[in-house]
This record gives structure tokens, sequence and C-alpha cells, in this order.
């Protein structure tokens, strides 16, 4: 068993963006089963943390990292763990592959599914050089964090799962009604030129149904992403939305050639989309523009538009209650790694930059 079975996480969240976040995170993730504390999946930071691989630690009871001179109350938050899954943070040291000891701060909360039934556990093992803080501030610091990445996420994925079919509804399911009825209409003449006409009505309706369905396609997985590239994928975006909207858009990119993981063109992509859609609707611009260079070991991407201006103090923290769009945005980059800014752009309207790492050269 592995992340990828838990199907849903903290209102609605994918199985791909939870094992996303906890994949990329820098600090050890177990995923526990409840009652006997078998590690059913873990990311690849106890490599540098217990020297394991993550093979080598699934199957295996979290208890068999616990020091055995613990003292009475270590030895209970261990059983508590394993058994309940809900531990507040805590200052103890676990055992490496190679004997030794090392200094963690360890929590683990109960992760719900969607019908609010506690489906798994999952530990975090901090280690103590990365973060001192202990106790209550550690634990809301952890829990906090991990908690508004799930939610930004699986809100950014709901209002796309909306959107999308609401776009199926009004588009493409009217058309294929209106294609049904002059089928109907076809098969009840025996008129000639009437024949001719529903006949030549019913192909142009075909086309923009297949076309309906292209687009639809196109918002669920962009082909163009997984068959040329991000920059293929970014300037084909930003000439449908000119083609849409109306609005000028400019494209510049160093095309240096990288390879990025799996996940982060498609991360990139998404967020560059929710970009140029709040440009869309709320930004009141003429043009907008997206640059994209590889440099510095880092890809980066920014998006400027000429429009009404951004307002840092409104959502300058990303909270939910900033917007859900810009939390999302921020919420998505950090999952993979990566860093996100916006704010005013000099001599009007708004700059947005994304900042991922490239990985290291073979």
């Amino acid at each position: 068993m592995d992340l990828g079975e838990h199907a849903h996480v903290d209102r609605g969240l994918s199985a791909r963006a939870y094992r996303t976040m906890v994949t990329r995170a820098p600090d050890v993730c177990m995923t526990l089963q409840l009652g006997s504390g078998t590690i059913l999946d873990c990311n690849d930071a106890v490599r540098t943390t217990l020297g394991y691989a993550p093979a080598e630690v699934v199957g295996r009871s979290i208890l068999a990292f616990a020091l055995q001179d613990g003292s009475d109350a270590t030895r209970d938050s261990w059983q508590l763990l394993a058994t309940h899954a809900d531990l507040p943070a805590s200052n103890m040291q676990v055992k490496r592959k190679d004997g030794g000891a090392v200094d963690v701060c360890l929590s683990a909360r109960g992760v719900r599914d969607d019908t609010g039934r506690i489906a798994f556990g999952l530990a975090v093992l901090r280690t103590r050089g990365t973060d001192r803080r202990v106790g209550a501030e550690a634990q809301a610091h952890d829990m906090a964090r991990l908690k508004g990445l799930l939610y930004a996420i699986s809100v950014a994925e709901e209002r796309e799962r909306r959107r999308i079919a609401a776009g199926l509804h009004d588009e493409l399911g009217q058309l294929l009604a209106i294609a049904k009825l002059k089928l109907g209409r076809l098969g009840a003449t025996d008129d000639a030129a009437d024949r001719a006409q529903l006949t030549t009505d019913l192909g142009v309706l075909i086309d923009q149904a297949s076309r309906a369905a292209r687009a639809s396609t196109f918002e669920l997985s962009s082909p163009v992403l997984q068959q040329f590239g991000l920059d293929a994928a970014i300037e084909s975006l930003g000439e449908r939305m000119q083609r849409m909207a109306g609005l000028a858009f400019r494209f510049d990119t160093d095309g240096v050639p990288c390879t990025l993981p799996d996940d982060v063109p498609v991360v990139l992509l998404r967020v560059v989309r929710e970009l140029l859609f709040n440009v869309q609707k709320h930004a009141d611009a003429g043009a907008v523009s997206v640059k994209v260079r590889r440099a510095d070991a880092a890809c980066t991407i920014v998006v400027e538009d000429d429009g009404v201006g951004f307002d840092p103090c409104g959502v300058s923290t990303f909270t939910p209650a900033g917007g859900y769009g810009l939390f999302s945005a921020q919420a998505q980059i950090e999952s993979v790694g990566g860093r996100f800014a916006i704010g005013p752009r000099p001599g009007g309207g708004t700059r947005a930059t994304l900042v991922v790492p490239l990985p290291a050269p073979s």
C-alpha cells in the first residue's frame, strides 16, 4: 500500500496532489496504519535522517525506531503514536540504520477521508537542528502549514472540476442535444433538400462538438505540455486566451533545454493558467506577458500585466481569506519546492514570479 491508495485526504484532496506534497517535503513523512503503527509509506527524506531507503522502512512498525532506554514518558509517546497517530510535537531520539541516534521533533496526526473517518496517520520527523521549536508552538506551525497546503490545493482542484463540468454541460452537452434533434428529423423526412441541409447541419455540429471536447481535454491535461514541453504549453495557453478574451499576449523564453520532474511542469502550467485567468477577470488589462528563464539552477517564470495594479495589503499573507486563487498558487509552487511572489509592477500593473529549482545535472 502507498499514498496513492488514499483516495481522499482532508476536504477532498486528490491522492496525486497529496503524494506530490509529501514526497517533496524536507522532513521525514511516514503514513501509518492505525492500531499497529505499521509504516505504509515513507518519503525519501528518511535516507538523510535515518540512513534507510524508503523501501527498507515500509512494512515495519514505527516502534522499531524507538530507543530501548527511553523514559517511561517517551515509551508512552511511541505507543500513542503507533496506536492513535495523534502525538503532540515532542523532542526525542530515534534509531538510525547505523545504530546511532538522532535528535528529532516528532509529531503526528490522523488524516480523515471524505466520510470523516480517520483513514491513516501521518507522522513527521524533523531533525532538531532544522527547527528547535518544541511543544505547542512546533505542533501548531507544522499542522497549520500542512493543513493550509492541503486545503489550498483541494480548493483549486474543486474549482477546476466545476469550471470544466460547466463547460461540458453548457457547450458540448447543448451541441449534442441539438445534433440528436436534427438526427431525428433526418430520419423522419423524405425530402431530398431537407435531408441535404440536415446532413450539412449535423456535420457542422459534430465539428463544433469535437472542438469543445478537445478544449475540455486541454483543460484536464494539456497534450501540448506532454508532447512539446512547458514553453509550448504556456505559449499555447496564452494564445488561446488572446483569441477568447481579446487580451494582447506576449511570450518570451530563453529556450534553454532542461528536464524537470514530471509533476513540476504540470504545477507550473496550472499556476500560470490561474494567473492569466486572474488577469482576464480582475486586472482590467490590455496586455499580459509571460517570461521564462532558466539560470542559476532555477526555472523562473514571470507573469506581468498592465492592468489596475495589485494591493499587497489585501492578500500579502496568502491566507484563504485573502483569496483562494493566490493562496492556492503559493501552496502548489511550494509543494514542488519552489517560491511564489506577487506584487505591483513598476510602471503599473501586477507582476507574479514563480521560481522552482532545477535538478542537478547528472
